[in-house]
């Protein structure tokens, strides 16, 4: 990887504005100990962290904490891919879309966000969602 042509980053810090003013940051490091990926969400009354395979849940009002083994079978991103694709087959075979959690819209969306980011890295800019929708044909790196 290190005598080919990769230009994927290696680290980046994304944050985020939604409307409303609630913000988010998604902080990339690829150069790190092997170990699951690590998600930590704060709210004015509690916090959720999880890694993998414990999701811990604190209430920041009564002080209490949750702490509760996810279990994660050793796969593909923890599971989610096996995930993915059973939600996607059971939608099919029992014509029913209630097992695909999110349509097409949503995830378009998450996406436009991810390319975003990438636009905004590849560019040295803030840039606007709201103002600048990406298409596809605009999609970074030859993504669809």
């Amino acid at each position: 990887m290190y005598a080919c042509d990769n230009d994927v980053v290696d680290h980046q810090v994304v944050n985020l504005e939604f409307d409303g003013g609630a913000t988010a940051s998604f902080t990339m490091t690829a150069f790190s100990p092997m170990a699951l990926r690590k998600t930590r969400i704060f709210g004015t009354h509690g916090s959720l962290e999880g890694d993998g395979v414990r999701l811990t849940v604190t209430d920041f009002v009564t002080g209490d904490v949750e702490v509760i083994d996810t279990n994660p079978p050793a796969e593909g991103h923890s599971g989610g891919d096996r995930g993915l694709v059973t939600a996607f087959l059971d939608a099919l075979g029992r014509n029913d879309p209630s097992p695909i959690l999110s349509d097409p819209r949503e995830s378009l969306h998450s996406h436009e966000i991810a390319w975003a980011a990438e636009e905004a890295r590849l560019t040295g800019t803030v840039v606007a969602l709201e103002e600048q929708r990406l298409s596809p044909a605009r999609a970074p790196m030859g993504h669809p």
